[in-house]
C-alpha cells in the first residue's frame, strides 16, 4: 500500500516524501520502506516523521475553527492536502528490479516515486540465513518476520550490548547465550550476579542456559546453599596486584604503589604478606606506615570471603577442564551477587587466568566467549591498565577466547576497548554521551542517534558484521515456545526438556 510519494532525494542526506497517511502515528521511526524507483527499488529505514511548518496552522491552532474547517486534515487545496506529515528516509540497499542483486545506494529515485511499507519479499532478499544463524526477534514494521543473526560471525570478535537499566538487556543476553550455544559456535563463561542463567532464573522462573543444554551447561557457586552447582573456591595464592586494585577500587596511588612494592618480594600469598608486612622493614619513602595501615584495612575485606582461601581445591583447574571439553559455565554468586566488590574480584581473576591459558595454549581450547556485565567498572579509563580486559578486548580475538560487555554506561568504557567492537546490540539510551558512545565509529551515526534515543523498551537497533546491514528488531518474548521454535530447533530440546519436567517443583524450591 502506498503511504507518499518522494518529494526531495540526496545521495548523501537521504530522502523526504510527503505523507499520504491520514494518521503519521501509522509510520515510526526505524520502520522500513520501500521506494519504488525505476530500476531500484531502495530499501530505506525511516530516520524521522514530520510535521512541516504551516503558517495556515498557526492561524488555526486554538481557534474554534480548527475542527470544523479541517476536520479529518485532508482536505485538498490548490496542489494537494493543505496539511500534511512527511518522512525522512535513508537509503540502507538498492534492490535491482531484474535481477533482485543488491549494492550500497549511490543513487537517488526519481521525484514522486512511491512509498510503501516493506513486505516480507523485500526483506527476505535483504537478510540471508546460514548454517550458524538464528534470529532474535522480528524487524519492526514487518508483520512477524524473524530476522536472523549469524551467530558464528558475532562471537570470532569482541561484541558488546548496550541499553539502559530496565530495557531488557538481561533477556537479551541470554538469548545470544542461546545462539551461541544452539549453532555450536563456542562455549561461554557468565558471571551470573542475580541467579538468571542456571536451570530456572530466581528473578522472573524463566528457563536458564542449563535448562536447554543439561550437558553443555555446568553450574558453579560462591554460595554453598545452591545445590544444583559445584562448589567454587580461589587460592589465595593465585591473587595478583591487579586483582586487588580492580576489587578495591577505593585505594589511592599510595596504597597501590605499597602493593606493588610488597609483590616485588614475590610472597606466595599476597594477602597474607600484606596482613603480615610490619613497617619497619621498609623504606618510609615507599611505605609510609599510615598508607600500609590502610591498606590492611581494606584488604581484609577479601580476607573475609569463605570462598578464598589457600587450598588445593582450586576451582580453575575443574573450569579449564569442563572448557577444554566444550562445557559452557555458569558461575553464580548466590548471596554474595550484591556485592560489587566480590564480582569485580572474581570476574577479574578469572578473566586474568583464562586470558594466561588461551595466549599460551589457545590451540588446544575451544572458543570461549565471557560475558562481562557491569562492563564499565572494568574498563572506566583510570582502572582499564589494571585490568586484563583492556587486553582480552585487544588481543584475543587470534586466540579464541572472546569478550562480550554488557553495559548501560558506554560513555564511561574506555575508547580503545569500544573501538575493539565488531557487532553492537544496542537498545534505548538516553544520556547523549552513551548514545555517541555507543556509535563510535558507526556510518550515519546521526540517524542511529535519533532512533537510539527514542526506540522503546525490548528493542533493538543491532550493527556489525553478524547481520547484512544495520537493522531495529523488536526482540522476541522470551518464553520456552520461542527459544525451541525460533532460537534451537524443537527436535534438539524436546529431549532435554523431557529430562528436566520432573526436576521443577525441586529447581524451583527457594
Amino acid at each position: 500500500m502506498k503511504i507518499g510519494e518522494v518529494v526531495s532525494a540526496s545521495a548523501l542526506r537521504g530522502l523526504e516524501a510527503k505523507l499520504d497517511l491520514e494518521n503519521p502515528e501509522d509510520l515510526r521511526i526505524g520502520y522500513p520502506v520501500i521506494v519504488e524507483g525505476r530500476r531500484y527499488d531502495f530499501y530505506c529505514l525511516v530516520e524521522d516523521v514530520v510535521n512541516e511548518p504551516s503558517r495556515i496552522a498557526e492561524r488555526l491552532a486554538g481557534s474554534r475553527l480548527r475542527d470544523t474547517v479541517m476536520p479529518t486534515g485532508i482536505e485538498e487545496g490548490y496542489g494537494g492536502p493543505i496539511f500534511y506529515a512527511k518522512a525522512v528516509l535513508k537509503p540502507i540497499q538498492l534492490i535491482e528490479k531484474e535481477t533482485g542483486r543488491l549494492s550500497e545506494p549511490q543513487t537517488i529515485p526519481p521525484y514522486f516515486s512511491e512509498v510503501r511499507h516493506a513486505r516480507e519479499p523485500d526483506v527476505e532478499l535483504i537478510y540471508e540465513k546460514t548454517p550458524r544463524s538464528a534470529p532474535l526477534g522480528t524487524i519492526r514494521g514487518v508483520t512477524q518476520f524473524y530476522v536472523h543473526l549469524d551467530f558464528e560471525r558475532l562471537s570470532e570478535k569482541p561484541f558488546a550490548i548496550f541499553g539502559r537499566t530496565g530495557m531488557g538487556k538481561s533477556i537479551l543476553n541470554k538469548l545470544v547465550c542461546l545462539g551461541i550455544l544452539g549453532g555450536n559456535v563456542g562455549s561461554v563463561l557468565v558471571f551470573d550476579m542475580h541467579g538468571e542463567y542456571g536451570i530456572y532464573s530466581r528473578t522472573d522462573k524463566t528457563e536458564g542456559l542449563k535448562f536447554y543444554f543439561p550437558e553443555r551447561v555446568e553450574i558453579l557457586s560462591l554460595d554453598p546453599k545452591n545445590k544444583e552447582a559445584r562448589p567454587f573456591l580461589i587460592n589465595a595464592e593465585e591473587i595478583r596486584p591487579q586483582d586487588l586494585i580492580v576489587a578495591l577500587q577505593d585505594l589511592n596511588q599510595n596504597m597501590i604503589d605499597a602493593i606493588y612494592e610488597i609483590a616485588k618480594r614475590r610472597p606466595t600469598n599476597l594477602l597474607a604478606a600484606i596482613e603480615e608486612a610490619e613497617p619497619e622493614k621498609f623504606d618510609e619513602s615507599r611505605i609510609h606506615p599510615t598508607v600500609l595501615n590502610a591498606l590492611k584495612r581494606r584488604v581484609r575485606r577479601l580476607e573475609r570471603l569463605p570462598f578464598l582461601r589457600p587450598t588445593a581445591k582450586d576451582a580453575f583447574s575443574t573450569m579449564v577442564s569442563l572448557v577444554r571439553h566444550g562445557k559452557s559455565l555458569v558461575l553464580d554468586f548466590g548471596d554474595f551477587g550484591t556485592d560489587e566488590m566480590v564480582y569485580l574480584f572474581v570476574a577479574n581473576v578469572l578473566a586474568r587466568r583464562f586470558f594466561d591459558l588461551y595466549t599460551d595454549k589457545n590451540e588446544e581450547f575451544p572458543r570461549l566467549i565471557v560475558f562481562l556485565e557491569e562492563a564499565h567498572k572494568f574498563l572506566d579509563p583510570a582502572i582499564a591498565n589494571y585490568t586484563i580486559f583492556s587486553k582480552l578486548a585487544r588481543e584475543t580475538r587470534k586466540f579464541n577466547l572472546i569478550l562480550a560487555l554488557v553495559d548501560q554506561r558506554p560513555s564511561k568504557i574506555d575508547d580503545e576497548v569500544r573501538s575493539q567492537l565488531a557487532n553492537r546490540l544496542v537498545m534505548s539510551l538516553k544520556e547523549p554521551s552513551d548514545v555517541t558512545s555507543s556509535l563510535a565509529g558507526v556510518p550515519d551515526r546521526s540517524m542511529w542517534e535519533s532512533i537510539i534515543s527514542t526506540i522503546p523498551a525490548r528493542v533493538v537497533t543491532v550493527l556489525g558484521d553478524a547481520i547484512r546491514i544495520p537493522t531495529v528488531i523488536d526482540v522476541m518474548r522470551y518464553d520456552d515456545l520461542n527459544v525451541r521454535d525460533h532460537l534451537l530447533g524443537r527436535t534438539a530440546t524436546d529431549a532435554n526438556l523431557d529430562r528436566l519436567a520432573s526436576r521443577t517443583d525441586e529447581v524451583l524450591e527457594p
